[in-house]
């Protein structure tokens, strides 16, 4: 018998490695509620995993034993959204927590300084960044991405030089009726340069996968589970995760 449920156990593995699928939802929301106690878990307590500057091709992970850099990130996409954020004073002046000016959780309402609809602002025109051909108000989509090893996602954010890559990979998805939580997704970095010559990242997208039906109905229901956290004090973009030049027009 012995024997027989470690042969289970393993083929289940073989199947897949995601621990999401190995641990029972209950004892997920367990652990959230133990480790974070009566405040519980927002989208603010999540790590972000932001593109490398300078045309660099390794992501940074934080793991319990430190930093590690990986050429390629594998996971699934739970969630995700685009944000917009502006700041008044030049970006290069800007701390990399300080809040911005004006942001959008929707990249459609504003709110702060100037607010409103963002179609209509003169600072989502593209021209409007007065070093170069892009947005003042600078578009970034987050993606909530869960790693095979974790329990609850990251947040890879992703500038508006990797935007439209991410696009053209979900219109794939949405041309083949495959949703973005049905599949694992690769992302990988290539460097590449804008019209001034400044060398920058830029994400790359691929599947790494199928999944089955059953652990598809299963990532919907731990989607389900996460989601109130994630509209909990909901995180608007950094400075930090901005701070890159423009790369092409999207």
């Amino acid at each position: 018998m012995a024997t027989k449920a470690l042969i289970k156990k393993t083929q289940e593995e073989s199947i897949s490695p995601f621990v999401v699928f190995q641990t029972p939802l209950a004892e997920i929301h367990d652990a959230v509620s133990a480790n974070l106690g009566e405040s519980g878990m927002s989208a603010t307590d999540l790590e972000r995993i932001k593109i490398p500057a300078g045309g660099g091709t390794a992501w940074t992970l934080q793991t319990l034993d430190g930093e590690e850099m990986v050429k390629e990130l594998a996971g699934i996409i739970v969630a995700w959204r685009d944000t917009r954020a502006y700041w008044s004073v030049p970006m290069e002046s800007s701390e990399g927590s300080m809040p911005p000016d004006c942001f959008s959780l929707d990249a459609r309402t504003g709110t702060g300084k100037p607010g409103g609809n963002c179609h209509k602002c003169p600072f989502a025109e593209f021209g409007s960044d007065p070093k170069g051909e892009g947005q003042a108000c600078k578009l970034v989509r987050q993606l909530f991405f869960v790693r095979e090893e974790n329990l609850l996602p990251e947040i890879v954010s992703l500038p508006a030089s990797s935007v439209k890559p991410a696009r053209q990979y979900f219109m794939r998805l949405a041309s083949k009726a495959v949703p973005c939580y049905s599949l694992i997704t690769r992302i990988g970095l290539e460097k590449t340069k804008n019209a001034q010559g400044i060398v920058y990242s830029r994400a790359t997208f691929a599947s790494g996968g199928r999944l089955d039906p059953e652990h598809v109905a299963r990532i919907k229901e731990y989607a389900s589970l996460i989601q109130p956290y994630l509209e909990l004090a909901p995180t608007a973009p950094t400075a930090q995760d901005v701070q890159q030049p423009e790369g092409e027009v999207i």
